[in-house]
């Protein structure tokens, strides 16, 4: 039995998340596609090291089973060709099944991935206030806002476990390489970045990741919670997403907390994925109306608002 099923809590979904900026001269069109590079390579190096992962365990799964046939073959009464094979299939089931018990079948390396870059809200009055507490918030966390700054970007990779986070890095730092090929170009244009690492925690709509094509944006909400106990802060929160996440146009909203402390800014964000951006408007009366005082105080009125126009929609 592995380790999650014996202690009672599932796999966490694990977001690894980059607030970052282009260095000054960088023309915004080259960083973009850079990005977008990075994903497409994460996303690729990923499906080699699972497939890497499944031949391997695979072959170690045959080899046993030969093994453990042959040990028993002094036994066998009828050691008929036809029968081994029928030991082998049965050693084979045996062992896949055993490794269901121990061990959690996630795939190695990244599930999911996108790509933001930051944009005006609109008109709605609740929204700009929030998104002037965004900005004033990316400030706190280093970045220049502002006419003539840089865009803020956000790069967002999905795992299934700590382990992946393991094979993330392994991927970025030795199958990139830090200097080479796209991250080290996305280091050389990177200025300035912030990075942090959040567990799910709630969700509605659309299973993450986002299995839809051309969405168009994200309105992330970084808040704090209120002086209540987790466990109640948490309970308060469920039926809001889920209400949430069953308005029309409305792909996905998810809840995350921060994991371990790992990582600058607020310890939540409420992420709302959108067929169109104007979306956040309407989920902001929704919050507004239904939300328990203490969510609404939270998300609304302490909350940081930053709307994204994605870059890549979030897709396996």
């Amino acid at each position: 039995m592995s380790i999650y099923a014996s202690a009672g809590f599932p796999v966490p979904v694990i977001s690894y998340s980059i607030l970052h900026q282009a260095a000054p001269g960088v023309p915004k069109e080259e960083y973009e596609q850079t990005m977008l590079e990075m994903h497409a390579r994460v996303a690729a190096e990923s499906a080699s090291v699972a497939a890497l992962e499944d031949r391997a365990v695979a072959e170690l799964t045959a080899r046993n089973a030969q093994m453990l046939r042959g040990t028993l073959a002094q036994f066998l009464e009828t050691p008929i060709r036809s029968d081994n094979q029928e030991l082998q299939k049965i050693f084979l089931e045996s062992f896949d099944k055993y490794r269901d018990q121990l061990t959690e079948r996630s795939p190695a390396g990244v599930i999911g991935s996108w790509e933001g870059a930051l944009k005006e809200p609109g008109t709605s009055a609740v929204l700009r206030k929030m998104a002037s507490a965004g900005k004033s918030y990316l400030r706190s966390l280093g970045f220049t806002t502002g006419k003539g700054a840089a865009p803020v970007y956000e790069s967002v990779y999905l795992v299934n476990g700590a382990r992946n986070l393991d094979v993330l890095e392994h991927i970025v730092r030795d199958r990139l390489g830090i200097y080479a090929s796209t991250h080290g170009k996305h280091i050389a244009e990177s200025g300035k970045f912030t990075v942090a690492a959040h567990n799910l925690i709630l969700s509605a709509g659309a299973e993450l990741p986002v299995p839809v094509r051309g969405t168009a944006g994200e309105g992330a909400i970084y808040f704090s919670k209120p002086d209540v106990p987790y466990d109640d802060f948490r309970a308060s929160l469920a039926p809001l997403v889920t209400g949430l996440g069953g308005l029309a146009g409305v792909y996905s909203v998810s809840v995350w907390q921060r994991k371990l402390g790992l990582g600058r800014g607020e310890e939540f964000i409420l992420r709302c994925i959108l067929s169109d951006p104007g979306l956040l408007a309407r989920i902001a009366d929704v919050l507004k109306a239904t939300a328990e005082p203490r969510v609404r105080d939270a998300v609304l009125g302490g909350g940081h608002l930053l709307l994204k126009e994605l870059l890549s929609p979030p897709a396996p």
